[in-house]
């Protein structure tokens, strides 16, 4: 009895642990938390790092830039697109190989150009990332691979954080948009974010994989103006996922004006929207929402605020009194 209860024993210890998986689902135009589980809980990230790498190039590199390859990308393993020292690129192209295909040489690369060595760059990725709020994120290479046990870590809901910072840049849109990339010197790559081909709503993302972190995903997704994100981490069948829940938010949410561009005026003063009021909501949310509009008049500003539970949204715009005119004077 002993021996069984020991031998038990040994077998629970050696049976992996299988961990819960973490996603988030929200709507970006409201900053709605739709769904989520354990979205604040910190896991291992893979290469869906590569987002912060790209956002970092695109922001402090030179997107037409030509370099030759050094010895950095002898240190590259996992993912690649094969490049060679010595071999001329184009920051253009290490990008799409990036984000495309994966390619963690191509990571490296940028991190030695752009930071200057690969340990700049990743100083450079925990700032943007404190910049952007993720405070529960902590990057140490600019790839994704948990190496010596120094992968990155971060959370479902610090990711949504930075696609959503990443999706206001019009090049990394293109890029994670992209089916399929010819580089300079003929390489071509397919986009592993199979959901492009399937969805048709999708704007892209990226995919990641460690044997640590799981299968992660982060993509967007946009339906007449409502535009979404989902990260998921460690989910298996993560492209099913995201499909089946844009599938559910977009059937049950729509883009609905309050206020249109332009002057509001209220009590004797006005205020310029420069976009139009807007809230994506359920028929149920429109229907029992309630929008107030309220003006400070010390600090000269109008509060448009629409709740309706834990859905709201609020805009503060500045406020001037309006004049009144009579034949040439104005007072």
């Amino acid at each position: 009895m002993k021996k069984l209860v020991c031998s038990l024993l040994l077998f629970l210890l050696l049976v992996p642990t299988v961990q819960a998986e973490s996603y988030l689902v929200v709507n970006v135009n409201d900053d709605q938390i739709i769904e989520s589980k354990n979205e604040h809980e910190v896991r291992s990230i893979a290469s869906i790092t590569k987002i912060m790498t790209a956002l970092v190039a695109l922001e402090k590199g030179d997107f037409t830039d030509m370099w030759l390859v050094g010895e950095e990308v002898l240190r590259a393993s996992g993912s690649s697109i094969y490049l060679i020292q010595g071999q001329q690129v184009s920051m253009r192209s290490l990008l799409y190989g990036l984000m495309l295909k994966s390619g963690n040489d191509a990571a490296i690369v940028i991190a030695e150009r752009v930071g200057g060595s690969e340990a700049k760059f990743v100083e450079m990725m925990n700032q943007r990332a404190a910049e952007i709020g993720m405070h529960d994120t902590v990057f140490h290479n600019p790839h994704g691979l948990d190496v010596n046990m120094e992968g990155n870590y971060s959370t479902a809901y610090d990711m949504a954080l930075l696609m959503k910072t990443a999706l206001q840049n019009p090049m990394f849109v293109e890029i994670i948009s992209t089916e399929d990339y010819t580089s300079e010197w003929g390489a071509r790559w397919h986009n592993s974010n199979e959901l492009l081909n399937d969805f048709p709503f999708c704007i892209g993302g990226k995919t990641g994989y460690t044997s640590k972190a799981g299968r992660t995903l982060v993509t967007a997704a946009k339906k007449e103006g409502a535009e979404y994100i989902i990260v998921t981490l460690d989910m298996q069948d993560r492209f099913e996922f995201h499909q089946k829940k844009y599938e559910e938010v977009m059937s049950q949410r729509q883009l609905i004006t309050l206020i249109e561009a332009g002057i509001f005026e209220i009590e004797g003063y006005q205020a310029e929207l420069a976009e139009p009021l807007t809230i994506v909501a359920t028929e149920e949310e429109i229907e029992n929402g309630e929008l107030i509009v309220s003006l400070d008049q010390q600090k000269k500003e109008v509060t448009f605020q629409w709740y309706c539970g834990t859905h709201q949204k609020m805009l503060t715009v500045p406020a001037v009194k309006k004049q009144r005119c009579f034949w040439r004077w104005c007072f």
